[in-house]
């Protein structure tokens, strides 16, 4: 019962312009067994996907939230975590994952029905034991083949199944969304001069605005099998078509 949060500034912005965002996404949200956030690193020759993440509750990661107000970013993808296998609160399994060349930062909130059938395929590049780093792989593979990030997500719910919401930043200054979690919706809309995109908090209405977000504008819930691109002009969708949705799956998310 994972949340996530993708965030576009214009311009750079310290990590602090999104912490209090998160920390209520948290507060409000059924999760607390891991945290993490991806940024666009711009100072090197070649821009890189950074992260920080802990498996503990954010709120509680006073350290590491102290040492990310000297990060500044104009994209930011965070990730709050609840499993439903306990067994996998990691320091692994916690995300967002990044690939090993910096290129992209991974996210995922629900179930992927198929993962166990896929992970061999992956053998000796999976650190942890949750369903989403066998997604992560799966995207990063579809990637190499050349796909674009929106059809790479599109994709990995197709062929794995389940409930999945994915978020993604690249280092090219991509942050796409993906929607296929019924039971959590994904919304798009502006704060300040941001565009956002948030998962509602497993709550089947606007509460998340209420909640969290009150002062957002254009607020649009995406359709179950869209990926949009939260930092393209107006976030407009990138990719709508049926996706596969496991009607037998749990209610109840793992990622």
């Amino acid at each position: 019962m994972c949340e996530l949060m993708a965030v576009a500034w214009p311009e750079p912005r310290p990590f602090e312009s999104v912490e209090g965002w998160a920390l209520e996404l948290e507060r409000m949200g059924v999760t607390g067994f891991g945290w993490g956030v991806a940024w666009i690193d711009r100072e090197g020759d070649v821009p890189r996907a950074r992260r920080h993440r802990r498996a503990v509750r954010m709120a509680e990661d006073e350290a590491g939230r102290r040492d990310l107000r000297t990060v500044t970013s104009d994209r930011f993808l965070v990730h709050l975590r609840r499993p439903s296998k306990l067994s996998t609160t990691q320091e692994a399994d916690t995300q967002p994952f990044v690939a090993e060349d910096g290129s992209f930062a991974f996210c995922h909130n629900g179930q992927l029905r198929r993962h166990e059938e896929f992970r061999p395929r992956f053998e000796g590049r999976l650190a942890g034991r949750a369903d989403s780093e066998v997604g992560f792989r799966f995207v990063e593979a579809l990637l190499a083949e050349g796909r674009n990030p929106q059809d790479a997500l599109t994709a990995t719910h197709e062929q794995m199944e389940g409930r999945a919401n994915f978020g993604f930043l690249g280092a090219d200054g991509a942050l796409v969304v993906y929607a296929g979690n019924p039971s959590n919706a994904l919304w798009t809309f502006g704060l300040e001069d941001a565009a956002v995109s948030a998962s509602g908090l497993h709550s089947d209405d606007t509460s998340v605005f209420d909640l969290v977000f009150p002062h957002a504008e254009h607020r649009v819930r995406l359709d179950a099998g869209s990926a949009v691109d939260v930092a393209a002009p107006g976030g407009r969708p990138g990719v709508a078509r049926p996706a596969v949705v496991d009607k037998d799956a749990p209610t109840r998310a793992a990622s």
